[in-house]
Order: C-alpha cells, then structure tokens, then sequence
C-alpha cells in the first residue's frame, strides 16, 4: 500500500471513530438526568433525530425529550433535583426545556399531569412550565394541570402557590394558592382563582369538557373529580367563556 493510500485510509478510520463518539455523545444520558421511576403501559419518547421508541422503567429522561403516554398508562418522571412529574393517560409533554431566567420544566401540549417541585434545602425552587395558552411559575408546590382538545388550561394547587398568566396575555396574572384552580382559555386572561374541594388528582378526568356547554361542563367536571379522586369544584363557578 502506498504512502498516499494508507493517509487516505488513516483519515477514513479517524472520520468514522469522530462520527462514533459524536453519535454516543448524543444518547449517553447525563448522570444528572430525569428518569422513568414508575411505569404502568406505555410511554413513547421521541428525541432529536432519533425515531420514537418505548421507554422502560428506569430510563433516562434527557432535555427536550417529548413524552407520550398511551391508552391506560401512566408514567412517573424523576427529576435530578427530586422534582416529580406524574404523566397520566394520552397525554403529551416536552420534557425539561430550558430558558434564560428561570428553568423550564416542561411544556404539557395534551393530557393531564401531576407535578410536585422539590425544595433545595428549604428554600424555593423557581421553575415554571408552559401549555398551549398558559405559563405557570412555581416555587415549590403540588399541583395539577389539564389540557383539552380546545388548547384550554385547568390548574389546580395542592400545596404552596403558582402564578398564571395566558401566554398571549402575559401582563394579567391569577396566584393560586393550596386549594384554588383556574382555566385559561386561548385569547382570554386566566379566570378569576376559585375554590375546589378535596385534592387535585387525575385532572384528566375533566376531559371531554368543550366550549359552549358552561353549566352542563362544570356538573360533569364536578361529577367525575368528586366520585373518582380530584376532589369537586365548586359548582356555582362556570369555565370562562
């Protein structure tokens, strides 16, 4: 073999190692990263020139990650801080998204999750996370939130306090404390904070809830949180419309 050959082959070997090594980078999670801690059917993940795939309990969950669960699924997502995500079914997220300020903890597109943020040694723990119509800031709290088919946004606390305010609309905000919720519906500022019964679980069970139906929305809506686990919301209150 010539000189010139064996440095066209020397290059050749180096490119395909760089391209390995490169490509390794790219799915090797961080040991810092968020995990799969629970799994009840499936979950989907979808990575960045990736094709989807299942995740398996215990996974690794990386930055920008999108997350869908299936039919009777329902997934518990860890995070490096302690934070919890609770993904329920037929729901679809993008997962630990970053911004400049304050970190992003994810973006819900449908479906419904629960969500508990860690404090850091006592003290807050600033993160906030979008939906189609609204962005929720937290520090340190338990709450739910529900997105339907209309793009409209239900919040609901548990515990501590999260601000909300309409993406499009971002000089009006609602603070919700433990025990309040609210909808934000596309174009209109977050509804007035209102008292619920019992705890926020399963906010998924409001699904089905449409516009133009306000009174016949909130029985069913009190209905299926008040006789499966979300608690009932206070009937003399409308979605806002």
């Amino acid at each position: 073999m010539g000189v010139r050959s064996a440095r066209r082959l020397f290059c050749l070997m180096l490119a395909l190692t760089l391209a390995v090594s490169v490509g390794a980078a790219q799915t090797i999670p961080d040991p810092g990263s968020a995990r799969v801690v629970s799994l009840t059917g499936t979950l989907t993940v979808t990575r960045l020139r990736q094709d989807s795939r299942l995740l398996r309990l215990y996974d690794a969950v990386l930055s920008g990650d999108e997350l869908s669960t299936g039919e009777n699924s329902q997934a518990v997502i860890r995070s490096a801080d302690g934070s919890t995500v609770i993904v329920y079914p037929d729901s679809r997220i993008i997962f630990n998204e970053r911004s400049a300020d304050v970190r992003e903890l994810l973006h819900l597109f449908l479906g419904s999750i629960k969500v508990h943020i860690e404090k850091i040694s006592g003290r807050p723990n600033p993160h906030k996370m979008t939906t189609p119509t609204a962005v929720i800031a937290v520090r340190g709290t338990t709450f739910s939130v529900f997105v339907d088919d209309t793009d409209s946004t239900l919040v609901a606390v548990d515990e501590g306090e999260v601000s909300v305010v309409n993406s499009q609309l971002p000089g009006q905000e609602v603070v919700l404390r433990a025990g309040q919720r609210t909808w934000v519906r596309p174009g209109q500022p977050p509804q007035q904070a209102r008292a619920f019964r019992g705890r926020s679980e399963r906010a998924d069970l409001a699904q089905g809830i449409g516009p133009g139906r306000e009174a016949a929305r909130t029985q069913q809506m009190d209905a299926m949180m008040g006789t499966r686990g979300m608690g009932s919301m206070s009937a003399r209150t409308n979605p806002p419309h």
